[in-house]
C-alpha cells in the first residue's frame, strides 16, 4: 500500500461527527496516542436559529467554543478564527508530547483559505503523524491542491479508514 500520511473521509449530510468519534474511540482502546479534536453543536436557538459550535479535544478532553454570536441578521460564517487558533495550538502542544494519529474534524473554508487547522497539519506531518480528517465536496478541490502527493480521499466507511490507520501507523513505526 502506499504511503499517504494525509487522507480526508468524503463527506455531504452524513453524520461525520459521529463517525470520526468511532474511529477515534476504538483506534485510543487499541493503545493508539489519538490526538485532535471533533466538533459538535448545541441546539439551535433565537431568531437566526443558530446552533453553537464547539471542538472537543480528543486527549485532553478541553472545549473551545468556535462560533461567535454574529446578531440574527447575519447571514456571513459564525466561525470564531481566535478560537480555532487558541484550539490549533493547544493540539500542537499535544503533539510535542508524542502521538500517533492526529485527527480533526474539517478540511473546510479556514483550511482552503490558509487558516485553520492547516498549519497544525504540517506540523503533524512534519513530526511524521499521520492525519485524518474529512471533506465536503466544496472544498474538494482545495484539499487535493493542498495534500497533492501526500492525501488521499476515503470513503465513509469504518473498515476502510480503520485499514488506512493501520497501514500509516505501522510505517510511521518503522521508519
Amino acid at each position: 500500500m502506499t504511503y499517504f500520511p494525509l487522507a480526508a473521509v468524503s463527506f455531504e449530510s452524513a453524520d461525520i461527527d459521529g463517525f470520526l468519534a468511532d474511529i477515534a474511540q476504538y483506534t485510543a482502546q487499541r493503545g493508539l496516542r489519538v490526538r485532535g479534536a471533533l466538533q459538535s453543536r448545541g441546539m439551535a436557538f433565537g431568531a437566526c436559529h443558530c446552533a453553537d459550535m464547539d471542538l472537543t479535544t480528543l486527549h485532553s478532553n478541553r472545549t473551545f467554543r468556535i462560533s461567535q454570536p454574529l446578531g440574527n441578521e447575519s447571514h456571513g460564517c459564525r466561525l470564531h478564527p481566535g478560537a480555532l487558533a487558541e484550539c490549533s495550538a493547544f493540539i500542537a502542544r499535544e503533539l510535542d508530547q508524542g502521538a500517533d494519529l492526529l485527527i480533526l474534524n474539517r478540511f473546510g473554508k479556514g483550511e482552503s483559505e490558509g487558516r485553520g487547522f492547516r498549519d497544525l497539519i504540517g506540523s503533524a506531518i512534519t513530526l511524521g503523524i499521520p492525519v485524518l480528517t474529512a471533506v465536503r465536496p466544496t472544498f474538494a478541490e482545495a484539499w487535493a491542491k493542498f495534500g497533492d502527493g501526500i492525501a488521499c480521499d476515503l470513503p465513509m466507511d469504518r473498515d476502510v479508514v480503520l485499514n488506512w490507520i493501520l497501514a500509516q501507523t505501522e510505517q510511521s513505526h518503522a521508519a
